[in-house]
């Protein structure tokens, strides 16, 4: 487990209020840095090749106590190896310390990963393509407009790729994959621009993004990547809306947001001129890193130690799991309905919801490699993509 990823409260209020150290990314819907991408290894340099012994792990044999959970061969409903890594040998394919910081697709022949040092895949129904962004910098957002995708981990530098938009005096030089550096888009005033986390539904031109005092908006126009006013710093301090983690939301209209101590609001008229925040109770001083909306009065939330709390229409409260399968730190969360819901955490955890337990899901092929699992995606029921410190995990090996 990483240590500064979950925050205990030990000062309660007032020490929510201090300025906290940020804690890892941790889901496909977070974009908070992580010491690690700051020092990922670049393949092809002198680190790579001091770090040698990455290359020496069996993906096959298991040789530790919880082997039940990890078998060495796929089935249909096991998690294997499926992506731009070579489950067997990390010379071929995306090198294994890369990390899968976030997966998000428009459908299952149209799915995009992002992660560290610039990493960026594509999967197209049949077989992945990588696609150089040539930069070494970590990717934790994805937002797949119509038409192009756009792609950063930090507000100073965006790429899009398939969209004619104005470079406004940035290196507009296209790289192998098609991707563009495009000019930063402009902080509406009074605002925050230290990332956290951002979401965006497929499809859409809108993106709300967190900061550390606030959320607010990017949209997309014919030329530009413009930003719009979302909950300014004096409404989050009272709504708990600063240092939120994961973003997400079943609609364009509602938009639910978790972070450090516990957080979390639902954002109302998301998509209007005048958004509001509402503060929920979740019971929780743990850090949450995940949050999916099942709807727009129904949400989960995962974070430090096994965390999980659902949220079904009580007026400020959610409910307490306590039936999970782990006290692992689980990173990102997603479902497909209430009674199909997936949460994957550090140590190759991941559990899964069928409606009226949790459970622990296998995966096969890992050997003794227990990856931390960052982000988790599915384009249906009977489908689900996990991507983490090298792999990418589906249901059968088939996204």
């Amino acid at each position: 487990m990483m240590g500064m990823r979950w925050i205990l409260a030990a000062g309660a209020l007032s020490f929510a209020t201090t300025s906290l150290l940020l804690a890892a990314c941790a889901s496909n819907e977070s974009a908070a840095p992580d010491a690690d991408d700051a020092t990922s290894v670049v393949p092809g340099t002198d680190a790579d090749a001091d770090a040698g012994d990455a290359h020496d792990v069996d993906g096959a044999s298991c040789t530790t106590g919880d082997c039940d959970f990890f078998p060495p061969t796929c089935a249909p409903d096991v998690l294997c190896p499926s992506g731009p890594f070579d489950p067997l040998d990390a010379r071929n394919g995306m090198d294994w310390r890369t990390r899968i910081n976030v997966i998000r697709g428009r459908s299952p022949t149209d799915i995009w990963a992002a992660g560290s040092v610039g990493a960026a895949a594509h999967f197209d129904g049949t077989s992945w393509t990588i696609s150089e962004m040539d930069t070494f910098e970590a990717q934790r957002v994805l937002w797949l407009p119509g038409g192009g995708e756009i792609s950063f981990g930090s507000l100073d530098r965006v790429y899009t790729r398939g969209l004619d938009l104005d470079a406004g005096g940035a290196d507009a030089s296209i790289s192998s994959g098609g991707w563009t550096l495009r000019a930063p888009p402009e902080v509406p005033s009074g605002y925050g621009n230290e990332l956290t986390a951002a979401w965006a539904s497929p499809g859409s031109e809108l993106l709300w993004v967190a900061t550390e005092t606030d959320m607010w908006r990017l949209e997309l126009g014919s030329s530009t990547i413009a930003s719009r006013p979302g909950i300014p710093s004096s409404v989050c301090a009272l709504a708990g809306c600063a240092r939120m983690r994961s973003i997400h939301g079943a609609s364009a209209s509602t938009v639910w947001a978790v972070g450090d101590l516990g957080s979390a609001v639902r954002i109302t008229n998301a998509d209007g001129d005048s958004p509001q925040a509402t503060q929920l109770d979740t019971l929780a001083w743990m850090g949450l890193a995940g949050v999916w909306a099942a709807s727009d009065a129904e949400a989960w939330a995962v974070g430090g130690h096994g965390t999980i709390r659902h949220y079904a229409g009580e007026e400020v409260g959610w409910e307490v799991l306590s039936d999970v399968p782990t006290d692992e730190d689980l990173n990102a969360v997603w479902g497909t309905s209430p009674a199909d819901v997936w949460a994957v955490g550090d140590a190759a955890v991941v559990v899964h919801f069928d409606g009226t337990s949790w459970s622990r899901v296998k995966i096969a092929g890992l050997g003794d490699r227990r990856p931390e699992l960052l982000s988790v995606w599915s384009p249906g029921p009977g489908h689900v993509l996990i991507g983490g410190r090298g792999i990418v995990l589906a249901l059968g090996g088939k996204p």
